[in-house]
């Protein structure tokens, strides 16, 4: 299998053209499509790295009630492979379901046709991910840089609080408006992709996307337990 870097740009620059000529050519492009779900749910891993690798200082579990902070940081190896393993799985099942709905709504009868293009995709996610994966690494270091006996001093105030925290707090809202920004473009290139592959309208290929994101996040809950 070899890589068409071009076509992989042009789903982000120009999706329209991109998926029309990854539908008509799903043989060639199957194995790449799979490719770029494997590499973006491998990087969507690395962005639980910060919380394994820098652990909150022992101070934060010596008051009652930190039970459940204590069970949860640091993340150990399985949460980080639970993760990369969840985030494949999910893009599985979430393709399985375009193709089924899709096909029972006279959309593409042609499975590798409707995983070529929705595993495309990614080719977005991709970036969103990396880009995301650096904002929570600095996020997480500059939380984990404070003195924790500061933070942790009964008679802190406000301002001393917000002064020690003032980039984990804009590191925040930066990957909050980030994540609306992200979210909103991925939305879309999926909705272009569900247009392309089935000849759905808009509205149609936009329910079909919210209807798939209701099933998958109801067949991941039990997996949310482990």
């Amino acid at each position: 299998m070899s890589f068409d870097p071009s076509l992989i740009l042009r789903v982000i620059v120009s999706p329209n053209s991109a998926f029309l000529q990854i539908r008509d050519n799903e043989e060639k492009y199957f194995a790449q499509s799979v490719a770029l779900l494997i590499i973006s749910s491998v990087l969507g891993g690395l962005a639980v790295l910060p919380f394994a690798m820098m652990p909150l200082d022992d101070a934060y579990f010596e008051f009652e009630g930190a039970e459940d902070i204590e069970d949860t940081f640091p993340l150990d190896d399985s949460a980080i492979g639970l993760s990369v393993g969840s985030s494949i799985l999910s893009g599985f099942v979430s393709a399985l379901l375009y193709y089924f709905i899709g096909k029972n709504l006279d959309g593409n009868a042609n499975w590798k046709k409707v995983f070529s293009v929705i595993f495309h995709v990614h080719a977005v996610i991709i970036p969103v991910t990396i880009i995301i994966t650096i904002l929570v690494f600095l996020m997480w270091g500059s939380f984990t840089s404070v003195d924790s006996s500061i933070l942790l001093d009964p008679n802190i105030d406000d301002e001393e609080v917000f002064s020690l925290l003032g980039s984990f707090i804009g590191y925040v809202i930066l990957l909050a408006i980030l994540g609306i920004i992200f979210a909103i473009w991925i939305l879309i290139v999926t909705i272009k992709a569900i247009k392309v592959v089935h000849g759905f309208g808009t509205g149609k290929a936009f329910g079909l996307i919210i209807l798939v994101a209701i099933i998958t996040s109801l067949v991941s809950i039990p997996f949310s337990f482990v």
